[in-house]
């Protein structure tokens, strides 16, 4: 008998049921999207664990792309229930239908923003929406707002009647898939996304909300390939590569799901599920003990 393995969890299954259960109360990340649940993760029900060779070789940093944004970021957006995962809110901003850099009424709106009293931001938006119904950037706006509330049915009619003074604005499009899968809405949510892509194949935004909307449906290959694109656009969003190596994991790319889980973690180091999707890999490359170093750091990051 080998003792000496009995020293550990029997098997990797049931290493990673241990971890997912210390780290399910973790903390929703900030700055990453929408990260799967440990309670996903540990639904995944992946093949046994395969060979593979050596580590691929690291993405190459890039800038990031300032996007202007008024209204707040959405709260953390990991899911409440798996039954109900939310997508990231696209933090972009639509371009208004005319000027209105000296509008008193946005003027306020976006002080109120800067502020952070984002009831009189929503009050001025709402003034001014009555005077100009078809103002596009307060009407999106106000839908963020919205959105960063919760409210996402109000969100999504800001969101509607914008897109009907602009039909083809990207960056409405891009929000209002965001808060549709934010409802479990995937196939609206991709409509959405594939028609901002057909007009602007590098929309990096749209090609990563399309790629966890894909890994919601669970079309792995799909989403490998808009993920790929959105990580060769913008190198330094922390979200893409996890859901990347989410993606790689599920179609056995072992050596790309696990530098892209690396990368994940080299952006953001206390992402405890970027560490845990580490240790399902190695785990999967036949490597128990260094899998369970990443769950116990995955765990003592979640526990902070």
């Amino acid at each position: 008998m080998n003792r000496r393995r009995e020293r550990r969890w029997q098997s990797s299954q049931d290493r990673a049921r241990v971890a997912a259960e210390l780290i399910e109360e973790a903390e929703s990340l900030t700055e990453t999207g929408a990260i799967a649940s440990p309670l996903d993760v540990a639904r995944d029900k992946l093949p046994p664990p395969l060979r593979v060779a050596s580590k691929a070789p690291e993405a190459p940093e890039a800038p990031r792309a300032k996007l202007d944004q008024e209204p707040p970021e959405s709260p953390p957006e990991t899911p409440a229930s798996p039954a109900a995962p939310v997508l990231p809110a696209a933090p972009a901003a639509a371009e208004p239908a005319q000027p209105v850099a000296d509008d008193p009424l946005y003027l306020s709106a976006r002080e109120a923003s800067e502020r952070g009293d984002f009831d009189r931001a929503a009050a001025s938006y709402r003034d001014l929406l009555a005077r100009e119904p078809g103002h596009v950037k307060a009407r999106n706006n106000l839908a963020l707002i919205l959105d960063a509330r919760g409210d996402r049915d109000g969100a999504l009619a800001e969101l509607d009647r914008a897109l009907e003074a602009d039909p083809n604005n990207a960056a409405l499009l891009v929000n209002r898939a965001a808060v549709l899968g934010a409802t479990g809405r995937y196939s609206a949510a991709q409509r959405d996304l594939l028609r901002v892509i057909r007009d602007d194949t590098a929309n990096v935004e749209a090609l990563f909300n399309l790629g966890v909307v894909l890994t919601r449906r669970g079309l792995w290959a799909e989403a490998v390939a808009h993920l790929k694109r959105a990580v060769e656009a913008d190198a330094s969003r922390a979200a893409a590569w996890y859901y990347l190596g989410d993606a790689l994991n599920h179609v056995d790319d072992l050596t790309g799901a696990l530098a892209a889980f690396e990368r994940a973690v080299e952006l953001q180091p206390t992402n405890p599920k970027a560490l845990y999707g580490i240790g399902k890999v190695l785990d999967r490359l036949n490597r128990p003990d260094e899998a369970t170093v990443m769950y116990r750091r995955s765990r003592e990051v979640a526990g902070r």
